[in-house]
């Protein structure tokens, strides 16, 4: 099979893991990546934090440079640079995560080289973003990571902030998204443009739920940490542990379907007086409920719980390690983690691919290349035939260049029969980008989003931020589905639309004749997506809520302090990555449609995007099965104490400095901490790895004598890379948040007035997405809808409207 990207050419000019990963998922996906190695500096040191020691093989290039050709060249001189821009020259993308002066150095400056070469995809990652102040900082996640606010909201009160390294796979993944965007914008209009994704919006959309909840209420107790019993619901958000010592996680909405057989299994009484309605259980009794829940689930192992709430179709699991998805049937059968062959290692397990298309589907062609192995090879085919050139950018013609700039969805249409998150995410992004997208609703109650009242037990504002941000920019069209007259007003629609997305179960959906045999018969140019909760290979038919899901792939146990609860990543944290990942798939397949007429079937699941959302430490373990990768570590013994988190007079930092001679006598020439540079223990980086623990604790003497800002401060102008932890409320007035529009505002009817937004986490030089409206009202678009896109007349829609197909 072909790829989606085949004939794309991408030079991949990348330094840090998450830019480089970026590149890699569009190799996977058939484009021909040339990675540059930069042979006058030295290469990045994964174990620059510590927490990737070095392997007799390197698991991480396995991932991070699969698909790629290798090409070595010294960029430091002038033969080198020239080389590099001949390859360019020969490019569709230039993918980088050099700052803008290292570009311009090398002779490749955004604004004369894309005048030199109008069509190319120019995509840039950075740590804040392209506007706002100058940054001194590298592109480092922990960096990104403090200004994100999320850090303080993770663990358990007391204990030290937590990254969970969700924000650079994120954005990993939005540099990937924005750049198949930009092509498919580029074959309508043979334009290339810039793109800019950065770890900064990263982070910000990985705690989108609670960072809109935030920006809607500015109640600070959303970005603190919480007790475990502190959870509204003693059904759903919480985490029990059982005999054997591993936790139950539950995600369970309180309502009639779920509390009578839950309450069989746990042996309460479906009438107990103390616990028989949901204002009790939610209530007056939600913290009586939760003690005697936390001892009822200590009566049985976690298999047992598993198998019984398996029984009962209900939504709980067990938090499980690394080992779990490692030998886990339906992972390998999905290729969500795949057995690779290596010439010199043998065999080795490594992640596979979290998004699947029936047509064009992702696939291993080649192992990450060593440094430089293809470099007279990529070289000689320079004075060869170039790659075929996209239609020129003036063939639109002047007329056209005075039209207001459209967004590069424009165009489509999207039917998005999606509830809760993850689908509607997936739409979301194609709604700002200019797709026309219906959200197909049921009458009367619509989207159960739309029922939302609290967020982690903050009752919401005067609007449902939850439903209308995420549901931003599309129309709504109710209609009964369960009715023939229904689906054959669906089917009319899929006839007239380019893709169809689901995400309420796949097992429903020949029943409703939504199948993809059916709807790809209507319409062969059809992109089908589905966002399933464990793929569509294998048994696996369960409820899957991100909680839950996030349970299996092990990240959970990995985080906070050894002996802490184990920490969830934050309300819909997988859930958004897989509507990212959605969104990718969307848009590779559209990409292929463009070349071949020809739709086909998608699937990004929530376990397989959530299985690669661990990948930092998840490939490193799954390849040496070494237990360490899955296991918590204790900041005060970290390996590396130059990479740690610290608290100051009157907040915390981190601090991410490689253990070098060089990084050590910067720091200890700083003030408050230049009597370390006497003691023989740590003279060396073996000596302060091996005397960590010793090392760290007297670091915390050290910071905690003056404030934040002073160590910030002193640190980066010894050329130290630190930051101040900060919260929500730090964030909400961050200026590059602002000016890279990861913060927007928009008028809301239900507030009556403007209201601010989380906003776009992909930035596009010509034709940037927006946010024009919140939400729509249930069904406000129907007869509409009908009468201009189907053609009904209004006799026909007013019989529609007696039978209760429509409301």
């Amino acid at each position: 099979m072909s790829g989606a990207l085949d004939g794309i050419v991408v030079v991949d000019l990348t330094t840090e893991y998450w830019a480089s990963l970026s590149a890699a998922m569009l190799a996977d996906f058939g484009a021909r990546v040339i990675r540059v190695e930069d042979r006058s500096v030295a290469p990045r040191n994964p174990d620059r934090d510590g927490q990737h020691p070095p392997e007799a093989f390197d698991s991480e290039a396995q991932l991070i440079h699969r698909n790629k050709e290798s090409v070595s060249l010294a960029l430091a001189d002038k033969a080198g640079s020239e080389l590099l821009g001949q390859l360019v020259a020969s490019a569709d993308v230039l993918l980088t995560d050099a700052s803008a002066s290292r570009l311009a150095g090398w002779g490749l400056a955004e604004d004369a080289l894309r005048s030199e070469q109008p069509e190319l995809v120019y995509a840039v990652g950075s740590l804040l973003g392209p506007l706002g102040p100058e940054t001194i900082l590298p592109p480092l996640d922990e960096l990104a990571a403090a200004r994100s606010g999320v850090m303080h909201s993770l663990p358990e009160p007391e204990q030290p902030p937590v990254n969970a390294g969700a924000g650079q796979m994120y954005t990993s993944v939005m540099l990937a998204l924005g750049i198949v965007t930009a092509l498919h914008h580029r074959h309508n209009t043979g334009r290339g443009q810039r793109v800019d994704a950065s770890l900064l919006g990263g982070h910000m959309y990985a705690s989108t739920l609670t960072l809109d909840a935030y920006m809607a209420m500015r109640e600070d107790r959303l970005g603190e940490p919480r007790k475990r019993f502190e959870a509204a619901n003693p059904m759903s958000g919480i985490s029990y542990p059982s005999k054997d010592g591993r936790w139950v996680t539950l995600t369970m909405p309180d309502t009639g379907r779920w509390w009578p057989a839950f309450s069989r299994i746990v042996g309460l009484a479906e009438d107990d007086e103390r616990f028989d309605t949901h204002d009790k259980r939610c209530g007056e009794s939600r913290l009586p409920m939760m003690h005697v829940l936390e001892a009822i689930f200590a009566t049985r192992p976690a298999a047992e719980w598993r198998a019984s709430f398996d029984a009962e179709n209900l939504s709980a699991d067990i938090i499980e390690r690394y080992d779990y998805p490692a030998v886990d049937e339906n992972a390998r059968l999905n290729r969500y983690v795949m057995e690779i062959e290596h010439p010199d290692h043998g065999t080795f397990k490594s992640l596979g691919f979290p998004i699947h298309m029936s047509e064009t589907p992702a696939a291993l062609h080649r192992l990450a290349p060593e440094p430089g192995q293809d470099t007279d090879s990529v070289l000689e085919g320079l004075s060869g035939p170039g790659k075929a050139a996209p239609r020129p950018a003036g063939e639109a013609g002047q007329d056209e260049k005075q039209e207001p700039t459209p967004r590069p969805l424009e165009g489509l249409r999207v039917l998005d029969a999606t509830v809760w998150f993850q689908g509607p995410v997936c739409a979301q992004y194609l709604a700002d980008m200019g797709a026309e997208v219906i959200h197909v609703e049921r009458p009367v109650t619509g989207d159960q989003a739309r029922g939302v009242r609290s967020i982690a037990a903050v009752p919401v504002a005067d609007w449902n931020q939850y439903f209308l941000a995420v549901n931003r920019n599309k129309k709504s069209l109710a209609v009964d589905l369960k009715k023939d007259e229904g689906r054959e007003l669906i089917h009319q629609l899929v006839a007239k639309s380019d893709v169809f997305l689901w995400n309420q179960g796949l097992e429903s959906l020949q029943g409703l004749g939504l199948d993809f045999a059916t709807l790809s018969a209507l319409n062969p140019g059809l992109i089908y997506a589905t966002n399933s909760g464990y793929g569509t290979a294998g048994t696996v038919n369960k409820p899957s809520f991100d909680m839950t899901v996030q349970a299996l792939t092990g990240i959970m146990a990995r985080l906070g302090e050894p002996g802490e609860p184990p920490i969830y990543l934050g309300l819909g944290a997988g859930d958004a990555y897989g509507g990212l990942m959605g969104a990718l798939g969307i848009l590779l397949a559209l990409h292929h449609r463009d070349r071949t007429g020809r739709g086909q079937s998608i699937d990004a699941s929530l376990y397989g995007a959530q299985l690669f959302l661990a990948a930092p430490s998840l490939q490193p373990f799954l390849a040496t099965g070494k237990e360490e990768y899955g296991l918590q570590q204790a900041r005060a013994t970290a390996r590396n104490p130059l990479w740690n988190r610290y608290r100051t007079q009157d907040a915390w930092l981190a601090l991410c400095a490689e253990n070098t001679d060089a990084a050590w006598q910067s720091l200890t020439g700083l003030g408050g901490a230049s009597g370390l540079a006497e003691d023989a223990r740590f003279h060396s980086p073996s000596g302060r790895c091996e005397n960590s623990a010793a090392l760290v604790a007297l670091l915390d003497e050290v910071f905690a004598r003056r404030s934040a800002s002073e160590w910030v401060h002193a640190l980066n102008a010894a050329g130290l890379p630190a930051a101040r932890i900060d919260r929500y409320r730090d964030l909400a007035a961050d200026e590059h948040a602002w000016a890279n529009g990861y913060f927007s505002r928009v008028h809301c009817d239900e507030a009556g007035e403007e209201v601010a937004i989380r906003g776009l986490p992909v930035g596009l030089g010509a034709t940037p997405g927006r946010v024009d409206t919140l939400g729509p009202e249930l069904g406000q678009d129907t007869e509409l809808l009908l009468f201009e896109v189907l053609g009904l007349d209004w006799d026909r829609i007013g019989e529609l409207k007696e039978l209760g197909v429509i409301p």
